[in-house]
């Protein structure tokens, strides 16, 4: 179960959202929508552990992780969420085998085979010696969803996951995210504007941002 409770942010003074409460059951979906600038990647990486929020808790099965010391709220993330940002975050100048290892060795895990079987489901077996700077962007959006699952995650967090992608490659990741969500038996919290990734995933909840304000 994720908890939160009233949960606000504010930028300079000014109030970004605030009073957020959900709960959200285990391998339960939620979609966050709402128009740009009410706050949809900070409330998100809130939810990550990422950025602390003004007042509030987030909660993971009774576990308060903003009580947690930063190095443990580093250690819950590494192990229990995974994540796929809206800019990647891979290492460029690093091998696709290689940033995989390094998010793996994060969280003391280290496997070839893990690493073979994760790209073979991503369709990017035959590129694990290839640099990121040299990869497509929908190979390196498909990298990106590979390394969020690495950890075999019970939470997983996406950014606007297909906002660059044409429609066969948005496709291919909608259904990269839902079967390795399904496959962990994780739960999925999403944000979007795409509404391809809308028809392919079926979310319990939706939270829409902006409606508080």
């Amino acid at each position: 179960m994720l908890t939160c409770e009233n949960i606000s942010f504010d930028i300079d003074g000014q109030k970004l959202f605030s009073n957020i409460n959900l709960n959200l059951k285990s391998q339960k979906d939620l979609l966050i929508t709402g128009p740009s600038g009410v706050g949809k990647t900070t409330l998100l990486s809130i939810l990550c552990g990422i950025q602390k929020p003004i007042t509030g808790k987030v909660i993971y099965n009774k576990i308060d992780l903003y009580s947690l010391t930063e190095s443990n709220v580093d250690e819950f993330r590494g192990k229990n969420l995974g994540v796929v940002f809206q800019n990647f975050n891979l290492i460029n100048a690093f091998t696709v085998k290689q940033n995989l290892e390094i998010a793996a060795n994060a969280i003391g895990k280290s496997s070839s085979n893990l690493y073979f079987e994760l790209l073979d489901r991503v369709g990017l077996a035959d590129k694990s010696h290839i640099k990121v700077t040299n990869l497509s962007i929908g190979e390196k959006q498909r990298l990106a969803v590979a390394r969020a699952f690495v950890g075999d995650p019970k939470w997983v967090f996406c950014d606007e996951p297909t906002s660059s992608l044409d429609d066969k490659n948005a496709d291919i990741i909608a259904n990269l995210i839902k079967d390795e969500s399904l496959r962990c038996k994780a739960s999925l919290v999403l944000i979007t504007h795409d509404s391809r990734i809308q028809s392919l995933i079926k979310f319990s909840k939706i939270l829409k941002l902006g409606d508080e304000l």
